[in-house]
């Protein structure tokens, strides 16, 4: 494995140890509908996704936007919990947050809701030479 390539892993399980010290399921991507089933009652979890690659301007790196969608139900203390998030998040290699969303979904033919905060962090890549 590349050393790039050993790096970008190193960040993706940097990231993922961070997201499980609270102890909530964390999916890749999407949640399955098996698990979504599970979570109907308790919506508490984590997705993650790799976003768009772009060119840095030094030339020398690229930087790659990750979301991390945080789903929560029946909280009073989101706020405290985003910043608990970030400041975990904080010690990631390479990691920069640039913003957070919230956001108010309704559940599938129900009245309840569930928040969801979308963070979004740059994450460089340095890729050696000019890219």
């Amino acid at each position: 494995m590349s050393k790039v390539k050993a790096y970008m892993q190193k960040q993706i399980e940097e990231m993922r140890a961070a997201l499980n010290t609270f102890d909530i399921p964390l999916f890749e991507d999407e949640i399955a509908e098996d698990e979504e089933e599970r979570l109907f009652n308790d919506y508490h979890c984590f997705v993650y996704e790799m976003l768009d690659i772009r060119n840095s301007n030094d030339m020398k790196s690229v930087t790659q936007t990750v979301a991390i969608y945080y789903y929560s139900e029946n909280r009073d203390d989101l706020d405290e919990r985003v910043i608990d998030i970030i400041i975990s998040i904080k010690g990631v290699t390479g990691f920069t947050l640039a913003k957070t969303t919230k956001q108010r979904l309704q559940k599938k033919d129900t009245d309840q809701f569930v928040d969801r905060v979308i963070f979004e962090y740059n994450r460089k890549i340095v890729v050696g030479g000019n890219v």
